[in-house]
C-alpha cells in the first residue's frame, strides 16, 4: 500500500475530529488544532502503524494510539495554550474519538497489507532448491562396512 495515503488519510481524519471536539466543543484556535493534529498524525503512523500494528494485534495498536493521543494533547493543551478550560476533559474525548478512527484505520490497513502481500506472492517466481545426500539416515549395514574398512 501507498504509504503516503495512508498518512495523508490520516491526517485529514485526525483533523476533522480534533476540529470537531477542540474547535467547536471546546473553543481552540484553529492553530492550536493543525499543530496538534500534525504531532499526532507523525507519531501515531510511524509508531503506531508502522511499527506497532504489523507486530501486534489491532486492539493493541489502537490502546497505545489511544494513551499517545492522551498523551500528546494533554502535554500540549496544558503547557501551550493560555485556555482554562478543563485541559483533562478535552483530552480524553479527543483521545476516545481517535482510537475509534484508530481501530477503523487499522482494519484498513491489514486489509490493504494483505491484499498488497498476495500480489507480491504472485509476481514472484518460485524457485525451489533441493538438497540430497545418499547419508540421511545411517543404516545397520553402512556402519559395518565403514568399520571394517578402518
Amino acid at each position: 500500500m501507498n504509504i503516503f495515503k495512508a498518512f495523508i488519510i490520516k491526517i485529514i481524519a485526525i483533523f476533522a475530529v480534533s476540529l470537531l471536539i477542540l474547535g467547536v466543543i471546546f473553543n481552540y484556535s484553529f492553530e492550536h488544532v493543525l499543530a496538534i493534529s500534525i504531532i499526532l498524525s507523525f507519531t501515531s503512523f510511524v509508531l503506531g502503524d508502522l511499527l506497532l500494528l504489523p507486530r501486534t494485534s489491532n486492539i493493541t495498536a489502537t490502546i497505545s494510539d489511544f494513551s499517545l493521543a492522551m498523551l500528546v494533547t494533554w502535554f500540549y493543551l496544558a503547557n501551550l495554550t493560555l485556555y482554562v478550560t478543563n485541559v483533562f476533559f478535552a483530552s480524553v474525548l479527543t483521545s476516545i474519538s481517535v482510537a475509534v478512527f484508530e481501530s477503523f484505520f487499522h482494519r484498513y490497513l491489514k486489509v490493504r497489507n494483505v491484499q498488497n502481500a498476495e500480489k507480491r506472492q504472485r509476481d514472484i517466481p518460485l524457485r525451489y532448491q533441493t538438497e540430497a545426500s545418499e547419508e540421511i539416515t545411517p543404516t545397520k549395514s553402512r556402519i559395518v562396512r565403514k568399520r571394517k574398512q578402518k
